[in-house]
């Protein structure tokens, strides 16, 4: 029996040619998996990290929270009519990158609509236009929510600098706060109900009305919550107050309306108190004693040395923020600054231990301070005011503290009662607001409510670079752009090509 070589060759050929497309075959197939799972794992599972300065664009922990714990879905529509769609636009931009990180961070319960240019799509913004009953002139986002609408304006967004605006200049953006007033609004549409906070009166208390509190009270209602009118003396406290609001009352308390607070109190009730230094108050004096906060009757002081014994006393505290918990975790060590009359607050923790109630200080007077109880002394009849180690408070002293009743995990934040209290309430006027206060108010209001998750959002300020060169510095700078790295590029280049000669 005989074989064909040839034959056998062209089978063991065949074979081979077989296997190598076979191998080049299923090398393609997982090159092919191979890129469709990263793809799928980098569009589904990617990471975005901001590098700026400024960390403009990057999200609170605070919103971040809001955005995981979403469980129903936000349509975002960006509308813009004005020349603001233009590149060149600091809001407009900023927010189009910013509501990619909402998108990011909320995940499929975020849809955003392609921002809607009227110029482009001129039936869709039709449609918008109708719907929502707009102006011809409107810049806003539209968050809508199982039926709930919220307008978040353009100019919402952002603090304006208009101070060169008398001499022609156009007005200069300040800080964006598209995070706060985008988050604010995504509360207001994806919480059923509005928060309702009392605001008592009937004691000489201070009004929202006041002009000088417009500022702090458009920020509470973008926090979604509702301040209405409370006097005790006609009515009792209903049954949908989620807080209660006393600022400086001037006179005191009935008994009847001492135990209609107490009555609160006992029922899980939250408070946010501002105490008048100057008012006589006894009633409701012992009902915050009755909760470990007694107000000293002094005021703190400084000295400040002008000469050889000659000083002047300061009157304006600074505070410090201290670490109490959530309120304040974000800005410890932060100082503000408290003017007019400010008296300490003794935290009698001793005598509320067995009641279950635990005291916190929030902000306290920064070092050089003391607690006087001789302020009532007439310094241009010749009176001195000094420090007396027998009568006088001596640090640390508290500004504002904490109260809490019951359990303190967050889990039954629920079954507690809150209290949050400060001795100058004047820290909440526009011309002395500053950032810090406004924090501190929000997180406190926030505290009281139990949305700790809502705590500490604040506006990015935006910063001006400015890189300063002297002569050297341009010389230098002249010489690497201009020799060096030319040179560089031309020796690399010349040494290829010897090597290729060679």
């Amino acid at each position: 029996m005989s074989t064909n070589p040839d034959n056998d060759t062209r089978t063991v050929h065949k074979i081979k040619r077989f296997q190598i497309g076979l191998n080049v075959l299923l090398q393609v197939v997982a090159f092919t998996v191979v890129v469709l799972l990263v793809n799928y794992i980098g569009f589904n599972h990617y990471k975005r990290w901001d590098y700026s300065r400024s960390q403009k664009y990057a999200l609170s922990g605070t919103t971040k929270q809001l955005l995981g714990s979403l469980k129903k879905t936000v349509k975002i529509t960006v509308y813009f009519t004005s020349d603001q769609t233009a590149s060149g636009s600091e809001v407009y931009q900023d927010l189009l990158n910013l509501l990619k990180e909402y998108q990011y961070a909320g995940k499929r319960n975020i849809y955003m609509e392609v921002p809607v240019n009227p110029f482009r799509d001129i039936v869709r913004a039709r449609e918008i236009k109708t719907k929502y009953k707009l102006g011809d002139e409107e810049n806003l986002v539209i968050l809508e929510c199982e039926g709930r609408t919220k307008f978040v304006n353009a100019t919402d967004m952002a603090d304006y600098d208009t101070s060169g605006v008398i001499y022609g200049k156009p007005p200069r953006l300040k800080a964006f706060k598209g995070e706060q007033a985008l988050t604010g609004g995504l509360i207001e549409v994806t919480e059923a109900k509005q928060s309702k906070i009392y605001l008592l009166s009937g004691h000489g208390e201070t009004d929202f009305s006041n002009e000088a509190l417009s500022g702090v009270k458009g920020f509470i209602a973008r926090e979604n919550i509702k301040l209405e009118p409370l006097n005790l003396m006609d009515t009792i406290i209903p049954g949908d107050a989620k807080a209660v609001l006393i600022l400086a009352p001037k006179y005191d308390f009935s008994q009847h309306e001492i135990l209609q607070l107490e009555s609160y109190w006992e029922k899980h009730g939250r408070l946010f108190i501002g105490i008048d230094p100057a008012s006589y108050t006894p009633h409701f004096t012992e009902f915050l004693g009755k909760q470990g906060v007694k107000p000293q009757d002094d005021r703190i002081l400084a000295l400040q040395k002008l000469g050889p014994n000659l000083y002047n006393v300061v009157r304006n505290v600074t505070g410090v923020f201290i670490e109490g918990g959530r309120i304040t975790k974000r800005l410890k060590d932060v100082r503000t600054q408290f003017y007019g009359e400010t008296q300490s607050l003794l935290l009698d923790r001793a005598a509320v231990r067995e009641t279950n109630i635990h005291l916190k200080s929030l902000i306290e007077a920064a070092e050089g301070y003391w607690g006087s109880t001789s302020y009532n002394v007439d310094v241009n009849a010749g009176g001195r005011i000094v420090f007396d180690p027998k009568k006088d408070h001596v640090a640390p002293l508290t500004i504002a503290a904490s109260v809490e009743k019951g359990g303190i995990n967050d889990a039954i934040a629920l079954e507690t009662s809150r209290m949050v209290v400060v001795s100058n309430p004047d820290f909440l006027n526009n011309d002395v607001l500053t950032q810090a206060n406004l924090d501190f108010t929000l997180n406190s209001l926030n505290w009281l409510l139990s949305r700790e998750e809502l705590i500490g959002i604040s506006p990015k300020v935006q910063y001006d670079f400015v890189l300063n060169l002297d002569q050297n510095d341009l010389f230098r700078l002249g010489l690497i752009v201009l020799i060096l790295i030319p040179g560089t590029v031309a020796v690399i280049g010349l040494a290829g090509w010897l090597k290729r000669r060679h």
